[in-house]
């Protein structure tokens, strides 16, 4: 009994033995004949633009697809961090017999910040029925469309060069093709015209891709008027595939050149009967460059007048007058004009005695010689009684009388042709002293003294009553038009061709000077009976008689060496004018200086 229950135990002990050998080698043999399949990333490496918002991944699965599988694909960051990409925990999956590529998306994150490629690493994790290759790293390269902003908050440029460049500059990234809107406006405190001063603008600039600098060029009107700096503004708007930069908008400034201030300034308009006369600046008036002080308040800071105790005055008339003890300038002051800043203050009377009165802001006052009122009441009622009362006080201060006042004849030549009669435009040129003295003369009225230079020629003396004493003035001859007599001896010297024609007939003159009474000096080269170089000084006398030249065209324009024409045995001169009128010079000396 207790043999066969010990071979029973045996027999079941065996028989599960050999089962489990059975299923052993059952599943050793299932094992052989499927195989697992594999998972991996398509590529070891791959590169995207911060710019491109996502990347997408692929996953293959190769090798037996028998049996399903799954996976989950993370991230790792590696230089690329949360700022710069959305983190991964992606998790694919496939069927029986599923052998399809999987794919999935990384979001990435542009950071607007200038830097160097960065990476990130793909793992696979939790793999089940296939396995995983190796892992994969996704380079996000810096891609910076930039910022659009003008390179600088102020520009400037010249008015007569005629525009002014602004820059625009792309700056954090030059990545694509941009472009931003820029247009011209006024504010508040703008003080140019888009009319008189400036073209409006408004354009598109577009930058191509790694551009990083663009202009913008405005054009400018040169308006002929000095005048202060005046601005207006460009702004920045509407960029595409940029953003704006700080400096969105920028303030332009138009430099002005010209010299002359006058037209933009207060003038004085003073009018009497049968005197026609040029305008004058208003010295009481704020002064262009400071709002606080009064143009004569500036004149009278320049330390020769302050030194000396002087002050200089506007009368009624609008005359500028400074006593020195019991003398009186009388100026007319007719210009502001521009001037270096920094220049010395100083008063500079020239050798033609118009003066100008220099201060240290950048302009000066320009002043003529003036006969004061009184005195020119005088000389206009004295004229009156020979039938001229008409008087022109022209812009370089000249009196000038015309002496035939009425219509202008017509007669006929001697081919019969009407003609005018050019002698009917004769006027004389006079030019006062800028300095009024005390006279013992008993009346008023005017008379002729002998010239201080020349004792065949004479000056007038006018002599009129201010105040409890009578003063005087002398009016004596004078140039036209004294600046270009100057210009015409200076540049082309004196035409001698009628009485030495061929080469060498036109001398040239040098330091040409118009001084007071009617003098003008020059110097020229001579030979002498040696043959020995000298300097010959030339004095003249301008004539006051003032004619039109006949049948005038402008290459008459010149000085040239003429007949005696006041008989004094010495050759004489005669200047034709740009205007067609023609005065003439007489010798006074002629000296080897």
């Amino acid at each position: 009994m207790k043999m066969r229950q010990s071979t029973e135990n045996s027999s079941i002990s065996t028989l599960l033995r050999v089962r489990e050998l059975l299923i052993l080698i059952g599943l050793l043999s299932y094992g052989q004949l499927v195989s697992a399949g594999s998972l991996a990333f398509s590529s070891s490496s791959y590169s995207v633009a911060e710019n491109s918002a996502t990347i997408t991944i692929t996953v293959n699965r190769s090798g037996s697809t028998a049996a399903a599988a799954s996976v989950t694909v993370v991230s790792e960051n590696g230089t690329a961090g949360a700022a710069d990409f959305d983190s991964v925990s992606q998790s694919l999956s496939w069927g029986i017999g599923d052998s399809a590529a999987k794919t999935f998306t990384v979001a990435i994150k542009d950071d607007a910040i200038v830097e160097t490629t960065e990476s990130l690493t793909l793992k696979f994790t939790d793999a089940t029925g296939d396995g995983t290759g190796g892992n994969a790293t996704i380079n996000i390269t810096d891609y910076e469309e930039g910022k659009l902003q003008f390179s600088a908050s102020t520009f400037s440029g010249q008015e007569n060069s005629l525009q002014v460049i602004a820059t625009i500059s792309r700056v954090s990234g030059t990545n694509g093709p941009a472009t931003v809107k820029v247009k011209s406006s006024t504010t508040e405190t703008s003080t140019a015209s888009n009319t008189a001063d400036y073209n409006d603008v408004d354009t598109t600039i577009s930058f191509a891709n790694g551009e990083s600098s663009k202009t913008v060029s405005v054009v400018l009107k040169n308006d002929n008027v000095a005048e202060l700096s005046e601005f207006f503004e460009l702004t920045l708007s509407s960029p595409t595939n940029a953003v704006l930069g700080t400096v969105k908008s920028t303030t332009v400034e138009i430099k002005d050149a010209d010299l002359d201030f006058t037209s933009t300034l207060k003038l004085l308009t003073k009018t009497v009967d049968n005197i026609t006369q040029p305008k004058l600046v208003d010295l009481t008036q704020n002064s262009i460059f400071d709002s606080k002080k009064k143009i004569l308040d500036l004149v009278n800071t320049i330390p020769i007048l302050t030194l000396t105790e002087l002050e200089a005055k506007q009368d009624p008339d609008g005359l500028m007058t400074i006593d020195v003890e019991t003398d009186r300038v009388y100026l007319r002051p007719i210009a502001i004009k521009r001037s270096s800043v920094g220049a010395t203050p100083n008063i500079n009377v020239g050798d033609d005695i118009n003066s100008t009165f220099s201060t240290s802001q950048g302009w000066y006052l320009e002043a003529t010689p003036a006969l004061a009122n009184k005195g020119l009441t005088v000389l206009q009622k004295e004229l009156a009684a020979i039938f001229l009362p008409d008087l022109v006080i022209e812009d370089n201060g000249n009196i000038t009388i015309q002496v035939d006042q009425g219509a202008p004849p017509f007669e006929r030549d001697s081919a019969n042709n009407v003609v005018v009669n050019y002698k009917f435009y004769d006027r004389w040129n006079l030019r006062p002293s800028m300095v009024s003295t005390v006279s013992s003369a008993a009346a008023e009225g005017y008379a002729l003294i002998r010239h201080p230079m020349d004792k065949d020629e004479v000056v007038m003396v006018v002599t009129y009553t201010e105040g409890d004493s009578n003063r005087q003035q002398i009016l004596s001859s004078a140039p036209i038009n004294g600046p270009e007599l100057i210009q015409e001896l200076a540049t082309n010297g004196i035409s001698r061709c009628i009485f030495n024609p061929g080469a060498g007939c036109q001398v040239a003159v040098v330091n040409p000077k118009q001084l007071s009474n009617g003098i003008v000096v020059f110097d020229v080269e001579d030979t002498n009976a040696d043959g020995d170089k000298q300097t010959i000084q030339i004095k003249l006398l301008s004539d006051y008689k003032i004619r039109k030249t006949p049948d005038f065209v402008p290459s008459m324009v010149g000085f040239t060496e003429i007949n005696d024409i006041n008989k004094d045995s010495f050759v004489d001169y005669k200047m034709i004018y740009a205007n067609g009128e023609e005065q003439y010079f007489y010798l006074i000396t002629s000296i080897v200086k």
